[in-house]
């Protein structure tokens, strides 16, 4: 019968590596899990004042996201998340955040825009896939591993936009449109004359 013999390095290799897996939290796994880059529908939508006055909505077909940890097994760190629409006047739009985990909950912050941070209490991470709930959201966002590596290197602000031209006159179908006379929300932004306002779908739909 053969026997295993294990050098002194090896078996010190060993017992740390057993150390490590005994004192990692859950938190240090679950950040491990969400690093990396994700896609799917993330419950995004923007609405738009046109020059008529009409309160268009138009929902986000495909989000991106990109969870970077500030050190390895870290529980905090940064991200970029690009948002794709089919119509509208913007085909797409980009924001950075900065994440973290504590006691089990994701926290998003967005510094550039405020009103998109949250927090993920109710969720899953497992098997590729990331489903659940922000926090003010009644719509489950649902989001798949990427494999091959997204380029951001184009996103590098902490805000922007790709422009559609002409889509009020060319697109073959528009978002619901709603009348409005009252002042544009406080935390809505304002681009070339019109009302720009983001958030996560809710009820109104």
């Amino acid at each position: 019968m053969k026997q295993k013999y294990y050098s002194l390095g090896a078996l010190i290799l060993m017992m740390s590596a057993l150390l490590f897996s005994s004192c990692m939290n859950e938190d240090t796994r679950q950040s491990m899990t969400l690093s990396g880059e994700w896609r799917g529908d993330f419950g995004m939508f923007y609405q738009y004042e046109d020059r008529w006055g009409n309160i268009r909505t138009f929902d986000s077909y495909d989000t991106y996201l990109t969870f970077i940890p500030n050190f390895k097994y870290a529980t905090y760190g940064t991200g970029t998340q690009v948002d794709y629409y089919d119509y509208g006047p913007y085909e797409y739009q980009y924001y950075k955040f900065n994440w973290s985990i504590r006691d089990g909950i994701v926290y998003l912050n967005y510094p550039y825009d405020p009103g998109l941070s949250t927090s993920i209490r109710d969720y899953r991470m497992a098997n590729g896939m990331f489903t659940g709930y922000c926090s003010g959201a009644s719509t489950p966002f649902r989001l798949y591993k990427v494999v091959d590596y997204y380029d951001w290197s184009r996103y590098n602000g902490n805000y922007g936009y790709s422009r559609r031209d002409n889509w009020e006159y060319y697109a073959p179908r528009y978002a619901p449109a709603t009348r409005s006379d009252a002042e544009a929300p406080a935390d809505s932004l304002s681009a070339n004359g019109s009302v720009l306002k983001r958030g996560r779908r809710t009820e109104y739909q």
